[in-house]
This record gives structure tokens, C-alpha cells and sequence, in this order.
């Protein structure tokens, strides 16, 4: 069980959930990139906005400068009736520009779209459970993006746009998209993650139907499989039974062996045991100081796993895992519960089966097999 509260209320077991763990559970469910026409018209029309609510603001400013300057260089005098007009121009449309400024990173941070993009059904979510981006890493990435333009105007912020098209995950994100933890996707074509009532038929299309086949019951006068005989205890003389010797006993399988011994079955069908305190991540190191008896690097072609992702060991209650402050983020799905991402630094001690997502890879945690 695990040790975090998770924000979702727990399912029942076999429980269809509409929570999509990460980017290859979203894969596979049919969640799409924004194409790129589209997501380059999202823009124009945000932009064209912007625009529109910044003219009045330019007109007031040409007005000012043509009536200050001749003053400024002694031509002529500037009467206070011919400022009032365009001051009131460029003060209206500051006023316009910060509050559609502050609506747009609002909607942004909570539900994935601007005036742009939902007009165009596309909407951004988190790469780590695809869920609403963030209104800071929003910020972020629009403040990042401000800069661009103030540095180089025009150049800059075509250049951060242009470099989902070499994305090596193929998903079409941006150095701008990979700042704020985002994923741009296409939400009228493709599975939308913000609706949960289709997650839950996409997950439940992927769900082979129960099998409906009677498994045969063993007779009640033959052994049970993997269990030993039972032999009737020895008589004695005087006609007391004998209790059966100790050796005989039978221990369960799924009480036999250590029970600190776990497994982590990755994506790709390989197999690691869990030897104790260790590290995993892209090029995983400790720190000063810090003693692990394992590093797990995972193979990442997309970039979406840090350094040191994780920090995970075995122990006397279970396996545990620790995000290590990853840029991703780490999420964990137990056996019918919805995924959970993980706080930085929070050992969270993991149910036998729980699904851990690290970026786009992810693994299985197991207990090893009795005697393997």
C-alpha cells in the first residue's frame, strides 16, 4: 500500500480509471500531437489578439511622440488638450493587453488552452499524467518567450516555435514546450486526457474481455498442485496418532521466501533485480556522500528522463521509490488506483504490481519469483 494519499479517489479493483500515467499509457490510448498547421494558427489567432488590443495602444504612442517631439527640440509648444487623447489610447490598451495577458496564462495553466487553441481543439497538458500544465510553468514559458522577442523580435520566438519540428520524440514539442513540462495535443481528432468519460472507454477498449472459460477444480481426493501429499500420520501401538513430522509441513508459495526480494520489469520485457539502495535515471549519479549499491540508466531517446530520476530500495516494508526532483516528474499507479505523481524527495513504499512512470519509460514492480 502506499505510503502518499493519492488525489483521485481509489477504484475497485479491475476498475476502468480515466488516469493516464504517462506519455507511452497516453500512446497507447490514442492521445495525438497538435498538428503543425494548427498549432501555428492557435498562435496567429492569439496573436491576432494581441494585436488588435495593442493598436490603440500604438496609434496613442505615434500621436504622443508627434506631439512631444517637436516640443522636446523647442519647434513648437505641446498643449495639454492634444495629450490627453492619445494617453488615454495607450493607457486603455495596457490595461487590455494585461488583463487578456493574465486571462490567457490562467486558462493556459488550468486547462491546457488560449482563445487560439480552443478554438482550434487543442489543448496542452503535463508530460508526466497529462494533466493540467501549471499556471507557473505557464508563466514560465511565456516569460521565456517574452525574452525571445525583446532579444531578438520576430527571429526569437520563431526559432522556439520551429524547434518542435526536430523533436526527437516525434511528438512535435518545443524547447518552449520542454520548459514548462507541456505537451501540445490534439484534443478534437485525438483522445482528449482533460475528458475523463473517454479515457475510461479508450482504457476499456484495451482491456481484453473477461474470460468466461471454467478453470477445473482439482478433486477433493487428489492433491493440490505444487502442494505434497498428504500421508496419513503413523499408529502407534497402544492406537494414539502420531503427529506428522515437521518436515512435512507445506508453506504456501506466496509465503515462501524473503519477502524483501522485488523485481523491476521494465517496458522493453527485461528484468532487474532489486540488490538494495539504489539510483536510476538517464545517467544516474550519488551524491557526495551518498552510499547506493545500484545504478539503473535507462536507455532515453526523447529526453524525458533526468539524470538522476529516482531514488529507490527495498526494505522491511516493501519496495519504496523517491523522485529526486526530476524535471518529468515520477508517477505510480497501483493494482485498481489512479495514478499518483509523486512529491520530490517522498519515499512512497509500493504495492506488489504498481506501475512506475519515469518520462516516457516505465516499469513493473514484482516480488522475484520463489527459488529464481
Amino acid at each position: 500500500m502506499s505510503v502518499t494519499t493519492p488525489t483521485d479517489a481509489p477504484g475497485e479493483p479491475g476498475t476502468i480509471t480515466a488516469a493516464i500515467t504517462g506519455l507511452a499509457d497516453a500512446d497507447a490510448l490514442g492521445v495525438r500531437s497538435a498538428p503543425t498547421g494548427r498549432r501555428a494558427l492557435a498562435f496567429t489567432i492569439d496573436a491576432a489578439i494581441w494585436s488588435v488590443l495593442a493598436a490603440p495602444g500604438v496609434i496613442g504612442a505615434v500621436v504622443l511622440l508627434r506631439v512631444l517631439l517637436p516640443a522636446a527640440l523647442g519647434e513648437a509648444s505641446a498643449a495639454p488638450a492634444d495629450l490627453l487623447l492619445p494617453s488615454i489610447l495607450v493607457l486603455v490598451s495596457q490595461v487590455l493587453l494585461a488583463a487578456f495577458g493574465l486571462v490567457q496564462l490562467v486558462l493556459h495553466g488550468r486547462r491546457g488552452v488560449t482563445v487560439g487553441k480552443a478554438s482550434l481543439g487543442l489543448r496542452s497538458v503535463g508530460v508526466v499524467a497529462l494533466g493540467r500544465p501549471g499556471f507557473w510553468r505557464i508563466t514560465g514559458r511565456a516569460t521565456v518567450l517574452w525574452l525571445a522577442w525583446s532579444v531578438l523580435p520576430v527571429v526569437g520566438p520563431a526559432l522556439l516555435f520551429a524547434s518542435g519540428l526536430w523533436d526527437p520524440s516525434g511528438r512535435g514539442r518545443s524547447w518552449l514546450d520542454r520548459l514548462g513540462s507541456v505537451w501540445l495535443v490534439d484534443a478534437r481528432h485525438g483522445l482528449d486526457p482533460a475528458d475523463p468519460k473517454a479515457v475510461r472507454q479508450a482504457r476499456r477498449a484495451l482491456v481484453p474481455p473477461p474470460s468466461t472459460r471454467r478453470e477445473s477444480l482439482p478433486s477433493l481426493a487428489t492433491d493440490a498442485a505444487g502442494a505434497p501429499a498428504l500421508v496419513p500420520a503413523a499408529r502407534s501401538a497402544s492406537g494414539v496418532v502420531t503427529a506428522p513430522a515437521a518436515e512435512s509441513a507445506w508453506v504456501p508459495p506466496e509465503l515462501a521466501g524473503n519477502p524483501r526480494d522485488a523485481v523491476l520489469v521494465l517496458d522493453d520485457g527485461s528484468r532487474v533485480d532489486v540488490a538494495g539502495d539504489g539510483l536510476l535515471g538517464r545517467a544516474p549519479e550519488p551524491r557526495v556522500g551518498e552510499r547506493v549499491v545500484q545504478l539503473l540508466p535507462l536507455d532515453d531517446p526523447r529526453m524525458e528522463i533526468s539524470k538522476t530520476h529516482a531514488a529507490f530500495g527495498i526494505d522491511d516494508a516493501g519496495f519504496w521509490i523517491a523522485d529526486r526532483g526530476s524535471t518529468n516528474g515520477t508517477s505510480v499507479a497501483e493494482p485498481g488506483r489512479a495514478a499518483v505523481v509523486l512529491a520530490a524527495g517522498e519515499r512512497t513504499v509500493l504495492a506488489w504490481g504498481a506501475r512506475v512512470e519515469v518520462g516516457g519509460r516505465s516499469f513493473t514492480v514484482e516480488r522475484a519469483e520463489v527459488g529464481a
